[in-house]
């Protein structure tokens, strides 16, 4: 009985399928130049922030800096691999014609205008040349031509970085049959893969968190000091208040009311900084779980597609094997009949022809 179950048991298990050490290769290596493109972009904004006054300017590279980290957070941790090298160098390219002479960003910046487009053409030059690295010859020039037709019909048009599904295109483009995935991997690979996403996420999210905060209070007026100017104005105050209060009580209630509207301002502009990194984390995790179903329901619905196509084969194969056996079966039979009728041959004209020879031997010595 437990021999039974346990042979049960195996028969349910579903089959894993190692990831391909291409699709393998692909998501380490995406992943990794993606990484190295957002620390890129972090140095490069910290360095406008620190050198650069004009307030147009710091507020084109914080949205630029939220986008790119966005969006190439987006590409790479999409789940079938060569998707996400895919997608990694449209937008690649997407941004760099972006902030191009005569790009719709090609003049946001200023003087640091060169380090930008710096940081984007290294991207770009990265992601082709790891397409190139690990496509074939006639797959390569399929994808440079899919990633340039997108980036010249799909331009960035403005900080916001709004695109259009590159999996969608492609699979559209390439037809029904187009294999988005060939194997989403053993379990352990699957687990580590979502812990990847996970810390990918966890690395970039608090940065990103700062920097949308820190646009909303430039949005409401206040400058990156702002905050703590105040705070050293309630300082002032309190001090102040503390003077008066021991000169002249009288003026006690003036001084009170100075400080309270004071407090007020820091109190207002603390909200306003909480209720913005709440919205931006409730804005991060919809946006997370929405990439995933996302992902999920076009890996289910690619699997769906080959199970049907697979079903269609077994089924051609089973048909094809039927005709065959029946063809050899024809032909064993017409075999075997054959031989029968030799056999019966042999064995009927055997007697006739002993009695023909012996009449021959006996007719030969009565005529000696």
């Amino acid at each position: 009985m437990g021999s039974v179950a346990g042979c049960s048991l195996l028969s349910l298990k579903s089959p894993e399928r190692p990831l391909s050490a291409r699709d393998l290769n692909a998501r380490i290596l995406t992943r990794d130049l993606s990484s190295q493109f957002i620390a890129s972009v972090g140095r490069c904004a910290e360095d406008v922030a620190g050198t650069e006054s004009d307030a147009a300017i710091l507020d084109n590279t914080l949205r630029w800096e939220l986008a790119a980290v966005a969006e190439t957070r987006r590409a790479e941790t999409q789940m079938a691999p060569m998707m996400s090298l895919l997608d990694t160098w449209a937008l690649a390219a997407q941004m760099q014609a972006f902030v191009a002479d005569g790009g719709a960003g090609g003049t946001l910046f200023g003087t640091h205008q060169a380090a930008v487009r710096g940081v984007t053409d290294e991207f770009a030059t990265g992601a082709q040349a790891l397409a190139e690295r690990l496509l074939a010859s006639g797959e390569f020039s399929t994808y440079q031509r899919f990633v340039a037709g997108y980036a010249r019909e799909y331009p960035l048009q403005d900080l916001r970085f709004a695109r259009p599904s590159v999996i969608e295109l492609w699979s559209h483009q390439q037809g029904k049959d187009t294999r988005l995935v060939d194997s989403l991997g053993t379990i352990p690979e699957a687990m580590s893969d979502m812990a990847q996403r996970m810390q990918i996420y966890a690395e970039t999210t608090p940065q990103q968190v700062v920097r949308r905060t820190q646009l909303a209070l430039r949005d409401s007026g206040y400058a990156q000091g702002d905050v703590r100017t105040q705070l050293l104005r309630l300082d002032e105050r309190l001090e102040r208040l503390t003077v008066v209060a021991e000169s002249a009580p009288q003026l006690l209630h003036a001084s009170v009311a100075e400080a309270r509207r004071s407090v007020r301002d820091v109190v207002d502009q603390i909200g306003a900084s909480e209720r913005a990194t709440a919205e931006t984390l409730r804005t991060e995790r919809a946006a997370l779980f929405a990439d995933i179903q996302t992902e999920r329901e076009a890996i289910v619905a690619a699997v769906d597609v080959q199970r049907k196509a697979l079903a269609v084969d077994a089924a051609h194969i089973a048909a094809q094997g039927v005709k065959s056996a029946g063809e050899q079966l024809r032909y064993l039979a017409g075999e075997v009949l054959g031989l029968l009728i030799v056999l019966a041959v042999i064995v009927l004209g055997l007697p006739f022809a002993a009695g023909y020879l012996l009449g021959r031997t006996r007719h030969s010595h009565h005529g000696v």
